[in-house]
């Protein structure tokens, strides 16, 4: 589970999971296809609305899963994300240096 106000992360997590930024009620929320219960809205309705509300976007990256937390859940430390460490090991398979293990 991340709990997180970086916006290239939910991002990034949208577009893994195939999810796009909607308000349900005014809420955000990340809408996958064929959700009729959210209007679809742009990025900037999205992080205005999350910002409004005093919230942080927590992410479970296994299940694909979206909801809100309060803001200082997210914390102040920033770490490497799990699309960070994949990006690195599609590096590493590209320069041809790649192991399992990693």
């Amino acid at each position: 589970m991340i709990t997180t106000t970086d916006r290239g992360v939910v991002i990034h997590f949208a577009g893994r999971h195939h999810l796009s930024p909607a308000l349900r009620d005014g809420v955000p929320v990340l809408a996958g296809h064929g959700d009729g219960s959210a209007e679809r809205c742009g990025w900037a309705p999205f992080f205005a609305s999350l910002e409004e509300r005093g919230l942080a976007a927590r992410l479970d990256p296994e299940a694909g899963a979206f909801t809100t937390a309060p803001r200082a859940e997210a914390g102040q430390a920033r770490r490497a994300h799990r699309g960070v460490a994949e990006a690195r090991r599609f590096l590493e398979a590209l320069r041809g240096r790649y192991s399992a293990g990693a």
